[in-house]
């Protein structure tokens, strides 16, 4: 006989064996004990968590022939052995992701129209359901709502999403969860003591965490591990197998990140690179391990850390602050987004690490560049220990030389003179605003306002001072077009006054007309004769009349 892999021959067959699924399973078993099954199901959840092994055991309950509708199928009748090998006339699987189109559903419900042949119900179970057409949806939604009698649908799928809200509305929704680590593990003892396989707790816990809450995935692993023919199976060899960084290797180079020793961290990358280790695999392990450091640090129940590593993880948390290990986990974040993007991932990854080595280095600077925002230096109080044997064998005048040579001391000395630069240039506190200083800084606040609002400044410059009252600057403006501009930013340009002379300032605009400003007119002929008299003279001459 062929050999049958792990994922199906250890299948649930009764609701007893659906592990981690207690929620559903009893009020499945309520239904039938009831007799209030609806006509239709929706069962959503992560892959291999038993959605569809629970449909199967569902329409077994429902269709066996000893004693049925019953919460116990005998799975040794004729209806229970073909549901177990997915022949029967009566419980149809369809394939959600090859059926997709409307005559697909048209066809489905044709065969609607039939009795069932040999049972009490006919049982729909579509896999995969989300992957329907919009069309498809539609043309079941009324069968659905209004199936025929004995006719039950029940639906499967991991992305609830995407099914349309009409669907799910009439439907019952279970949602399946994860199957957690130990459940898994229980399983696969079972499984191990049943086939005769000796391995150890620890590879069985690897195997766990690695199928991510799939039993399916757990057991297709596990199909692997057995073929790898050995009397005993260790954790080493699990690791092996699946290319899995031991959490040995994430421990070492968190205390070579302690100690500041980054020849140490790029030589145990190289091992792992060495070793056939994927990268993006090898920074999702690191990235797992921080977390739980993280977690432990505050005081958080982990159920995915083996009590062999818990009390390792524990000792290396304690070297590093929260903070710490929140920067390290960005970096190593930002690494995998780079790698997706870059010819040589390798360069990428060693450049991070150096740059976690040179974690306390970068959060001093941090600090002395959150200093300059504040207006002041800021001490940087950095207790993490320094290599004694340095320290022992350098006077202070060589200490402060190998600092000067270094780019890290160089940037520090920058950010001081920036520091002291700022200082140099404040302005120094008024408690109110005065026109001598309102004239004195108009220039610089009109290139200030000019970077944000180029026109405006414009304007802005050729305005007059009308009067100055409790810090509340009242401007003139001759222009309409500049009023309405200014108008309009005159929040802008109060918070820039604001800014510059460190004082709640208000600043209003006024349109006012240029005293003296020549008006052409039509003269007079009053005015001709006052300022012409040889004309005046021909006009009463003439007796003419000038309209």
């Amino acid at each position: 006989m062929a050999y049958l892999i792990l994922a199906r021959k250890y299948r649930p067959q009764t609701f007893d064996e659906v592990y981690a699924q207690d929620h559903i399973t009893m009020i499945l078993k309520n239904t039938i004990e009831m007799d209030r099954t609806a006509q239709a199901y929706l069962f959503t959840g992560p892959r291999g968590v038993g959605k569809t092994s629970l449909a199967r055991i569902f329409a077994k309950s429902l269709n066996c022939l000893n004693d049925g509708p019953t919460t116990t199928p005998c799975n040794i009748c004729q209806n229970c052995t073909e549901i177990t090998l997915g022949n029967s006339s009566d419980v149809i699987e369809i394939d959600g992701a090859s059926n997709t189109g409307v005559e697909d559903i048209r066809d489905l419900q044709k065969e609607l129209m039939y009795a069932p042949a040999n049972s009490r119900n006919k049982i729909y179970i579509i896999d995969e359901v989300h992957m329907l057409s919009k069309n498809a949806f539609n043309a079941l939604l009324k069968t659905l709502e209004e199936p025929p009698q004995n006719v039950v649908f029940i639906f499967a799928t991991t992305e609830p999403h995407k099914v349309i809200p009409t669907i799910i509305s009439r439907c019952q929704r279970f949602d399946f969860k994860r199957i957690p680590i130990p459940a898994i593990i229980d399983r696969l003892s079972s499984i191990c003591k049943i086939d005769g396989i000796s391995i150890d707790h620890e590879a069985l816990f690897a195997i766990g965490k690695k199928a991510d809450g799939s039993m399916r995935d757990a057991l297709s692993l596990m199909d692997q591990v057995m073929a790898y023919g050995k009397e005993f199976i260790s954790l080493i060899d699990v690791l092996s197998i699946f290319g899995i960084v031991h959490t040995d290797v994430y421990h070492k180079i968190l205390v070579s990140i302690s100690d500041k020793n980054t020849s140490n961290i790029i030589e145990l990358f190289h091992d792992i690179l060495e070793k056939g280790n994927d990268i993006q695999e090898f920074l999702n392990g690191m990235l797992d391990y921080i977390r739980n450091l993280l977690l432990l640090k505050l005081q958080i129940e982990i159920p995915t850390i083996s009590e062999a590593n818990r009390k390792q993880m524990t000792e290396i948390s304690d070297k590093f602050e929260d903070s710490d290990l929140l920067y390290i986990m960005t970096i190593l974040i930002k690494t995998k987004m780079d790698i997706k993007n870059s010819s040589n991932p390798i360069l990428v990854t060693e450049m991070a690490f150096i740059k976690i080595s040179r974690l306390s280095e970068l959060q001093s600077l941090d600090k002395l560049i959150d200093s300059i925002n504040k207006g002041k230096p800021v001490q940087n109080n950095t207790t993490r220990p320094k290599p004694v044997h340095v320290m022992s064998q350098l006077n202070k005048t060589e200490v402060v030389q190998q600092k000067r040579t270094t780019s890290m001391h160089d940037r520090t000395e920058e950010v001081k003179a920036e520091i002291h630069k700022e200082a140099q240039d404040e302005k120094p506190k008024i408690k109110e605003l005065t026109v001598e200083f309102v004239k004195e800084s108009f220039d610089d606040i009109a290139q200030v306002l000019s970077k944000q609002k180029p026109i405006v400044s414009n304007y802005f410059a050729k305005c007059e001072i009308r009067n100055l009252s409790n810090n509340f600057l009242h401007l003139v403006s001759s222009n309409s077009l500049a009023f309405n501009l200014l108008k309009d930013e005159k929040e802008v340009i109060s918070d820039i006054f604001s800014k510059h002379f460190n004082l709640k300032i208000k600043v209003d605009f006024t349109l006012e007309e240029v005293k003296g400003k020549k008006v052409i007119t039509n003269p007079t002929l009053d005015d001709i004769k006052r300022e012409l008299p040889i004309i005046a003279k021909f006009i009463e001459d003439t007796d003419s009349i000038i309209n």
